[in-house]
């Protein structure tokens, strides 16, 4: 699949972080300048995981990077395929696909089904379950808009883009208490017009996943302007940020609590901010280097190339 060399970069650095040489899901080595080169033997372009002839979406969560023989072997083909003379399979991992290598699938099926009534199987099973005593991340997202004229209308729009973007299906509306597995919170203070959403996220534990949150939150700052002109918005602020937990339980306790109660770090005149954590395992650490440290920094990047275009487009209802 051809993308414009902005968002295949975004892509890259999603996936592969600042390397200029890496490494696809087969084995095949490929290189950042190489996009869409099909003269180089590092020649790379983006592949949909799920096809989009069985319904895949061009949304980041179903995009990869990998070399271009490796996308003409794959092809359309779904469930299973052969690239670089080994066999593969998409499987589905709760809301998104993955591929996952034929002799992996067999290892993981050996003990999928444990039949706790067979004390035997229970109890091995039991002997196996350890604590994890490594530190735990979690991302977030607080975004405070401010609107001129609170429609229901316009804040579901809102919402389902938030949804969409990052990825995340569960809304907290009002009484946030009711469902503890939601991932996204909405809180209406109509005190001064402003409206707060905040998003969590479990899925950092590399780099890459942080950077993808990151990304997001670039792609939304990028958003904003045109939101600013064409609805009843009248500004909109993003802080990301992380938060470290000992271990797995006392972030499974406390995490979600914790988030939905930091009122988060909205600078004056300031669209995006990251803090230290996110700051340090992105991409960001290079280009704030020589800025004075703080707990928050800003970070108004956008997307040229997809800013471009907004400007050109009207709103349409």
């Amino acid at each position: 699949m051809d993308l414009n060399k902005e968002t295949a970069k975004r892509l890259w650095i999603q996936q592969f972080g600042n390397k200029q040489r890496a490494v696809d899901f087969t084995g095949r080595e490929i290189m950042k300048a190489a996009y869409n080169d099909r003269n180089s033997k590092f020649g790379w372009n983006i592949d949909h995981i799920l096809p989009q002839s069985h319904g895949g979406k061009t949304v980041d969560y179903n995009l990869i990077c990998c070399h271009i023989l490796t996308n003409d072997e794959k092809a359309n083909k779904f469930p299973c395929f052969i690239a670089n003379s080994k066999k593969f399979e998409i499987q589905k991992k709760q809301k998104h696909y993955e591929i996952v290598l034929k002799s992996q699938c067999k290892n993981k099926n050996l003990n999928k089904t444990i039949n706790f009534l067979d004390s035997t199987q229970g109890l091995r099973f039991w002997k196996q379950c350890k604590s994890h005593n490594s530190n735990v991340f979690v991302g977030y997202v607080k975004i405070k808009v401010k609107i001129s004229n609170v429609s229901t209308q316009l804040l579901e729009q809102f919402e389902s883009f938030l949804m969409e973007l990052f990825n995340s299906k569960s809304i907290f509306v009002e009484d946030y208490s009711r469902d503890e597995e939601a991932f996204i919170y909405r809180d209406y203070y109509n005190k001064k017009g402003f409206i707060f959403f905040t998003i969590i996220d479990y899925k950092v534990s590399q780099k890459k996943f942080v950077d993808n949150l990151l990304n997001n939150c670039i792609t939304l700052n990028t958003y904003r302007n045109y939101f600013i002109n064409n609805t009843d918005f009248k500004n909109i602020q993003i802080v990301c940020g992380m938060e470290c937990y000992k271990n797995s339980f006392e972030m499974s306790l406390y995490s979600k609590k914790d988030i939905l109660e930091k009122e988060g770090c909205f600078m004056d005149n300031v669209s995006l901010a990251i803090d230290e954590l996110v700051k340090i395992n992105t991409s960001a650490d290079e280009e704030l280097k020589n800025v004075v440290e703080y707990e928050w920094y800003p970070y108004e990047y956008i997307w040229k190339g997809l800013e471009k275009n907004l400007s050109k487009l009207i709103y349409i209802e």
